[in-house]
């Protein structure tokens, strides 16, 4: 066997290859889209969570616009549905 390590096409994916001793070396790959989505899906919760706060807290209800507490839960919402 070889040491090379043998890298497709599929995007973003990590690679792992054996030696000849048996151990195991990865190759880090960009950041795959399942990863992306989940991040897309957490950042739509924290802007839906601030936004709601921003209404329903009264010290960020009294200094912040309820315009802007509903755009951050629209977009909130937005980025947590499912294309």
């Amino acid at each position: 066997m070889s040491n090379n390590v043998r890298s497709t096409l599929i995007e973003k994916q990590k690679v792992y290859a054996c030696t000849d001793s048996g151990s195991a070396s990865s190759v880090q790959a960009p950041i795959s889209s399942s990863a992306r989505d989940l991040f897309t899906r957490q950042t739509g919760q924290i802007l839906t969570e601030i936004g709601s706060m921003f209404v329903n807290v009264p010290p960020f209800n009294d200094h912040i616009d309820r315009n802007t507490a509903n755009l951050l839960i629209s977009l909130g919402r937005k980025l947590q549905s499912k294309k």
